[in-house]
């Protein structure tokens, strides 16, 4: 994925060697952090445009997520 804030982590039992099913799990691979410790996946945003715009990524990003879960957990 390329230059995405968010990925899919997927932990097969034949290449780890654990046992059980495979797992998946999406993780924050992009960020930014401020003072407070808050934890950012967008840039700052200052008109509800640039929000949306923003939403519509997110969302995208984890309809692309989906689609490859799909392929590797053969659902």
């Amino acid at each position: 994925m390329a230059n995405y804030n968010l990925d899919l982590n997927v932990m097969n039992p034949r290449q780890k060697e654990f046992p059980g099913p495979t797992i998946a799990q999406i993780y924050v691979k992009k960020y930014s952090k401020d003072d407070k410790g808050l934890v950012y996946i967008t840039p700052q945003c200052v008109t509800l445009s640039e929000l949306e715009a923003q939403c519509d990524r997110l969302v995208n990003e984890i309809e692309s997520i989906r689609k490859i879960a799909k392929k590797k957990l053969g659902k």
